[in-house]
Order: C-alpha cells, then sequence, then structure tokens
C-alpha cells in the first residue's frame, strides 16, 4: 500500500514537472512562437496586401490586445505564403520605439541603420553609409542603396504612440520620414499604437504633418469566435491535457475574446489541470487568481479609454447578445464587466442628497434632469439603450418615479397614516400637486416645521435609498461572475 501510495506521489510529481515545462499559454507581451499565433486572418490580408502595394498602415487597438504580436509575424515569411503572398524582396527593419522617449532623432537614425545593416547581411551586401553625412542623409542613403539592390524596405514602428510625445521628434522629422515614402518612394511605413495617430502627437503642429495623411487605418479589435476556441483548445490539446468543454466554456465566459485575458485565463487553468491530476479542478479557486492577476490590466484598460469611450463601455454592458457591443474585446469577459462595477456605479457618496432634492425641485424640466448626476446612473443608461428616442430627462424623471415608488406602503393610502407619510410628503411637494411646504405639513397633520423638515429629510433619505437600489439591482442582473 505505501509501495503504490509512493508510486503514485512520483506519478504525480513528475506530471507536475512536465506541466511546468509544457504549459503554452507563457506568453505574457507578445508571442514568440508561430505555433501560438491564432487568428487575424482578416487584418493579416489587409495588412499583407498593402505592404505588397507598398502602401502604409497604422495598427491602432488597446493595451495587450495583440498589436506588437500582430507586427512581428509580419516578417514571417513561412506565414505570409500561407496567406498566399511572396514578400521575398521586403526588408522587414521591427523596431520598439518606446525605447526613443528619451532620445534624440539622430539616436533613431543611428540606431535604425544599424538594424538594415544587420537584417540585410544575408540578402545584401552593403556598406555602411559615410560617417560625414548627418544622421538623416546616412538614413536615406542606406535605403537608396537596398532599393538599387532590388528590395523594398518596410519599417515596423511599435509603441509609436510613445514616441510622437517626445519634442526631438518635431515636424521636421515627420516630414522627412514622409518624404522618403512619397517624393523618394524608398520605404513603406506600419506602425501600432494605442490611439489613432492624429490623437497621438505632442502638438498640433506635428499632428497637422502630411506624414501622418499616408496611413491607413487597421483597428485591432476581439479575436472572432473561431480564433477564440482555437486559442483556447488548440494548445492544450497538443500537450494531451486538452480542455473539456466545461472548460472551455469556463475560459469564454471569463476572458471573453480578448487573446491576452485567454492567455493569462487558460494559463492558470492548464497549470491547475496538471496539477490536480485526474481530480477535477476547482474553477472557483482558478478563477480567482486569473482575476488576481488580471485586475491591474483591467485598471489600465479603464483608464486608457476616452471619456466618450468610457461611456459606450456602459452601454456595451447592457447589449445582448455581447457579440453586437462595440468594445467587445473589454466588454465579453465577465471578469472585467466585474471590474467595471468600481467604475460605473454610482454610490451614496457620489449621489448625494442636494443632487437628488435638485433634480425632484425640477423634475419637470427635461433639460436640467439631463444634465444632472442621475442621468450617469447605469439604470439610466440601459433605458437609454432601449428607448434611444427617449429624451435623457424622461428616463431621470422615470427613474426618479420608480424610486418613489418603492416607498409605498400596504393598503389604502391616506393623509393620516403614518405608515404613509414619508411617501406623502413626497407625493405632495414633488410628484402630484407641488405644494409649498406649510400647506404640505398642514394637510399631512404635522405639529411643526421643524417636525415636518425632520420627515422631510428621512423621506428623500430613504428615496436615495431606493435609488441607489434599483441601480445595485440593474448592476446585479447584467454583471454577472
Amino acid at each position: 500500500m505505501h509501495c503504490t501510495k509512493r508510486a503514485n506521489d512520483a506519478k504525480k510529481g513528475v506530471l507536475l514537472v512536465e506541466a511546468q515545462r509544457i504549459n503554452p499559454y507563457y506568453d505574457y507581451d507578445a508571442v514568440r512562437d508561430l505555433a501560438m499565433f491564432f487568428g487575424r486572418q482578416y487584418e493579416l490580408r489587409m495588412l499583407f496586401n498593402a505592404i505588397e502595394k507598398r502602401q502604409c498602415f497604422s495598427i491602432v487597438g488597446s493595451r495587450h490586445i495583440g498589436k506588437s504580436s500582430l507586427l512581428k509575424f509580419l516578417a514571417n515569411r513561412e506565414l505570409q505564403q500561407r496567406y498566399g503572398y511572396d514578400l521575398h524582396d521586403r526588408i522587414f527593419i521591427l523596431t520598439d520605439w518606446r525605447e526613443y522617449r528619451q532620445k534624440t532623432r539622430a539616436d533613431f537614425f543611428h540606431t535604425v541603420c544599424e538594424q538594415f545593416l544587420f537584417q540585410c547581411r544575408a540578402s545584401i551586401t552593403l556598406q555602411s553609409p559615410p560617417e560625414q553625412l548627418c544622421a538623416q542623409d546616412r538614413f536615406k542613403k542606406l535605403l537608396e542603396d537596398v532599393c538599387e539592390a532590388g528590395f523594398r524596405p518596410v519599417l515596423l514602428m511599435d509603441a509609436f504612440d510613445k514616441v510622437t510625445r517626445n519634442p526631438h521628434f518635431d515636424p521636421d522629422f515627420f516630414s522627412f520620414l514622409r518624404a522618403l515614402a512619397g517624393i523618394y518612394d524608398l520605404i513603406s511605413y506600419v506602425t501600432a499604437s494605442m490611439k489613432p495617430l492624429y490623437e497621438v502627437c505632442h502638438s498640433d503642429a506635428v499632428a497637422s504633418s502630411p506624414f501622418f495623411n499616408i496611413f491607413q487605418t487597421c483597428v485591432l479589435s476581439s479575436l472572432t469566435f473561431e480564433e477564440t476556441q482555437q486559442l483556447i483548445t488548440v494548445p492544450a490539446g497538443q500537450t494531451g491535457l486538452a480542455f473539456t468543454p466545461a472548460e472551455l466554456e469556463w475560459v469564454t465566459t471569463m476572458a471573453g475574446s480578448h487573446p491576452f485575458y485567454i492567455q493569462v485565463a487558460c494559463r492558470h487553468l492548464f497549470a491547475e489541470k496538471a496539477r490536480q491530476g485526474l481530480q477535477s479542478v476547482d474553477l472557483k479557486l482558478v478563477q480567482e487568481r486569473v482575476y488576481e492577476e488580471l485586475e491591474p490590466h483591467f485598471e489600465h484598460a479603464w483608464n486608457d479609454l476616452s471619456e466618450d469611450q468610457k461611456q459606450s463601455l456602459k452601454l456595451d454592458l447592457t447589449q445582448f447578445p455581447p457579440e453586437r457591443c462595440k468594445m467587445p474585446e473589454l466588454s465579453q469577459s465577465s471578469l472585467f464587466r466585474h471590474k467595471v462595477r468600481e467604475f460605473v456605479q454610482v454610490n451614496g457618496n457620489e449621489l448625494s442628497l442636494k443632487d437628488l432634492k435638485d433634480a425632484l425641485e425640477n423634475i419637470e424640466d427635461n433639460d436640467f434632469l439631463a444634465n444632472s448626476r442621475l442621468v450617469e446612473m447605469h439604470y439610466v443608461a440601459l433605458r437609454m439603450q432601449s428607448n434611444p428616442h427617449t429624451k435623457k430627462g424622461v428616463l431621470v424623471r422615470d427613474l426618479l418615479k420608480a424610486g418613489f415608488e418603492r416607498m409605498r406602503a400596504g393598503g389604502v393610502r391616506t393623509d393620516s397614516a403614518p405608515e404613509w407619510r414619508l411617501y406623502n410628503i413626497l407625493w405632495y411637494h414633488y410628484f402630484k400637486y407641488h405644494l409649498p411646504n406649510g400647506q404640505t405639513s398642514s394637510r399631512l397633520g404635522l405639529g411643526s416645521m421643524r417636525q415636518f423638515y425632520r420627515e422631510q429629510d428621512r423621506a428623500l433619505q430613504t428615496l436615495l435609498k431606493e435609488i441607489l437600489d434599483l441601480e445595485q439591482t440593474s448592476l446585479n442582473n447584467l454583471i454577472i461572475l
């Protein structure tokens, strides 16, 4: 019996060692192995076609969406041939512009020249340009030599938005790059950035440079359903430790169609499956680990968004099916949706009694309500989605009325019933007759105005609570872990 136990323990130990060695979901930054590069078929065809025709393209997408991986594999001959392109005469130079945030443009030209010489060594015999030339003239001379040898340079510029904020890279720099691609027809460019090029420049003069007019845009979003399924199932299946249908569904629920979120979820799930051997996996435990790792990335993703994008994302969370969302790469992940609770919920500290009272005092004024704090609430955004032609002010008024109706007591409403007092105070002063406070107090038989104001404050506090409860219910029904 002891021998059997030792054998089983040894077997589990070997399995654990093998799992640590073969876990395929290891890429945390750019994908390194072509076998782990899934999807992007539409984007690859678009970019290969542009490169073949000497066009310039800008790849735009959110953090960790796969821009660096896509940019890197554009130079892969096997991938080019897979899509029917023969780009053997292209010399691809991959540059990471995060290196140039604090450097000068002379540093840039020197580095790129060195990379060109290194990259071309197997195909062309090139001489280093004369040292007496300035940095940009040396770069131009090198490009001319490459083209004379029958090759076409393609400069791949990753994290391009980083260098556009460096004041050393001024309008003259970008005009020179523009001339190399346009007038001299010596080179093509493909950039990768989180924002469109016109949004990432450090000055209006740079943003208006003609350089930025030569780019078409390739927006990188979520993977397709088929691509998502492949990324989850193929690597695990090739190791002999395939995911079950239930585990596949779990990953797609947790991570959605975002490639980085999928990689993290699959890595933790694979490691736990290997550790457990033939036992069932505690998905709740794996979920906690995945969320702990991804939570800071969710915060970065949220902070990267513009205010308009944040509003669009709030509306994304109200849409079904989720594939129709404008930002599916984020909103399809239930873990991200869970984190978004903290960003979109209006809580008691944010929505004050004054905000509520101001809205009630102007309950018939649609324009005022449309600009009040209540319009920010998810409850209102949800109804805006299903009623796009209804004015925002009307929807805010509906929210006030919905919260108010939750204050109804049992039985028939009477002015003298204590259980109806809070409801009646708001009924007579705000929702029905708009009576002055003194008349409302007299109608309800309150002993003094001091007592009335105390009861009115209680009524407003109760209404605020009911409205926040409606908001929480709206979020709970929509964002589920």
